[in-house]
């Protein structure tokens, strides 16, 4: 993984807050540079399970399979990347709030 190519996903996740209070994006800008890095690694670990596949077949009994380590870490790192930018969303999104259709009644 390139430098510049992680560079260039923090600026473009820090382009998606741009509403958001300059103070908050400085506060988390590890959390902002971790799930850069989590979507470049994601994206490579994808592309190798592209060529590799996630399950190796036993070419004499189907039945027979193993899963390939590349699916648990693409697992591992989805899981960890989507902590990663519902943390962001909740305190860096422009501070509009969804409709509540009605249901605060039943809070």
């Amino acid at each position: 993984m390139v430098n510049s190519e992680l560079s260039i996903e923090i600026e473009r996740l820090k382009g998606e807050f741009k509403s958001a209070d300059e103070n908050k994006i400085k506060a988390l800008d590890a959390l902002i540079e971790q799930a850069a890095y989590e979507r470049i690694y994601l994206k490579t670990l994808n592309e190798q399970a592209i060529v590799s596949g996630l399950v190796d077949f036993n070419p004499n009994n189907n039945k027979l399979q193993k899963t390939l380590p590349v699916s648990a870490e693409i697992a591992k790192h989805s899981a960890t990347l989507t902590n990663i930018t519902d943390k962001l969303m909740k305190y860096l999104s422009s501070g509009q709030e969804d409709e509540d259709e009605g249901l605060s009644d039943y809070e």
